[in-house]
């Protein structure tokens, strides 16, 4: 275990790294004071990285007094050195009357000047921001366009909002199958609000199969870290512990399904002292201890920049870890990093090895294989990483229509329109049904 004391830090860098070590209690020893001292000595020293950590701290009141004036103050420094995170923290501030002059257009500028730079929290903020009237006017276009940018940086709270105005149908048409994707997606990062949304739907039968066994399960988990809501739904208000005692009595197992339970419990929010460096240090631990589940949200983690600048190498090296095992999303979103020269040059071969291998994959759920599939057959279909083989393309491609992906339908559709027109026609009508436009097009130039 890495010592948080045996030697004193000389450089910026130096602190901020003993710093986390005390501040997440990498030895057992966790210790705020020291914590803060070592961040604000770096600060101090120019350092921008501390300037955004140190304003946690006040934040917080972790290791000091609590007091949201002085981490603005150092959030404002860290913005004027251009720091992102810091002008995604300043932005929650500003919006909220939070140590600063309430101020929504001062809160909109600096979550667009986060949300432009990449920060996936300033993307879903904005999104919050335009849904809400309160101080401005209520502009649904624009919050389901920055919870969509989210949802494509892979950020669960961001999928759970875009899910929830599809729910509803907010500025789109109503959609409770698309709201369920999105659920889903949030639930897979093991996101608590997700699997509560997911489990009514599952109990209702809106946009998926009515199960009751489905919806008692994920009310369950969300019941594990205390949501009153799963609780109320259980008719289970005794006997669940709290989230922050939970996760105290899980610290002190040492399996990695416990210590990826802390590492998602402390992104999610839920145990107190919220820090991404702590989920990461836990995850670590349980991806080192062979999680796969863990080795993926940290992936995630690094390819997103969730919290945290993004790190493509340190991406691909969690997610070749959980494909080499046999894990579909790994080998999937490493195969996207392949294709798409993410990180690296691009490698059509290995991406179409790793696209098929999460294909095989039969623990992943519906969406995720057919996600697979139509990335094998679309890469068949155009000859990228093999030889051009529309035939075979047109077998995986029925697959994932099957499984219900629209582009699969569509491809498909195209594909064996001059072999087998009845089944052509009916891929086509699903794609169509889901709201594709070319799908549409061609069956009405068919009538």
């Amino acid at each position: 275990m890495i010592s948080s004391g045996k030697r004193r830090p000389k450089s910026a860098s130096e602190m901020i790294r003993q710093a986390d070590l005390w501040r997440i209690g990498a030895d057992g020893d966790q210790n705020y004071v020291q914590a803060f001292q070592l961040y604000k000595k770096a600060a101090s020293r120019g350092n921008v990285r501390a300037m955004f950590l140190l304003g946690t701290m006040f934040e917080s009141g972790h290791g000091t007094k609590q007091s949201y004036r002085e981490a603005a103050k150092w959030y404002d420094r860290g913005c004027e050195e251009g720091d992102i995170d810091c002008a995604a923290a300043i932005a929650f501030l500003s919006e909220a009357g939070l140590g600063v002059k309430r101020s929504r257009s001062y809160a909109i500028e600096m979550n667009e000047r986060a949300a432009t730079a990449g920060n996936v929290r300033a993307e879903n903020n904005l999104g919050l921001i335009y849904l809400d009237p309160d101080g401005g006017d209520l502009n649904l276009h624009a919050a389901m366009t920055w919870f969509q940018k989210g949802n494509i940086s892979g950020f669960a709270p961001a999928q759970v909002n875009l899910g929830r105005m599809y729910q509803r149908g907010m500025n789109v048409n109503r959609s409770c199958g698309t709201a369920a994707v999105l659920f889903k997606r949030a639930a897979r990062q093991g996101n608590t609000g997700s699997k509560i949304h997911l489990a009514r739907l599952y109990r209702l039968g809106l946009g998926v199969d009515r199960s009751e066994t489905v919806a008692r399960h994920l009310f369950l988990e969300a019941a594990r870290w205390g949501s009153s809501g799963a609780r109320k739904e259980l008719e289970e208000d005794e006997g669940e512990p709290e989230g922050p005692k939970y996760c105290a009595a899980l610290k002190r197992a040492e399996d990695p399904q416990s210590q990826l339970e802390i590492g998602l419990a402390y992104l999610d929010g839920i145990c107190t002292g919220q820090s991404v460096y702590t989920a990461v240090y836990w995850l670590e631990q349980a991806a080192k201890g062979g999680s796969e589940t863990a080795m993926y949200v940290l992936g995630q983690i690094y390819e997103n920049g969730i919290c945290l600048e993004k790190s493509p190498a340190s991406a691909a090296k969690w997610y070749r870890w959980g494909a080499d095992r046999g894990h579909g999303p790994c080998a999937y979103n490493l195969a996207y990093m392949y294709e798409n020269g993410i990180g690296g040059p691009k490698d059509p071969e290995k991406a179409l090895a790793l696209y098929r291998k999460a294909s095989e994959d039969s623990s992943s759920d519906e969406d995720a294989l057919s996600d697979a599939l139509f990335a094998v057959g679309s890469m068949m279909l155009r000859g990228n990483g093999t030889e051009k083989d529309p035939a075979g393309a047109a077998e995986v491609l029925s697959r994932s229509a099957e499984l219900g992906h629209a582009g699969a339908q569509l491809l498909a559709g195209k594909i064996l329109l001059a072999s087998d027109r009845w089944k052509a026609v009916s891929f086509l009508k699903r794609a169509a049904e889901q709201g594709d436009e070319e799908a549409t097009k061609i069956l009405s130039e068919m009538e």
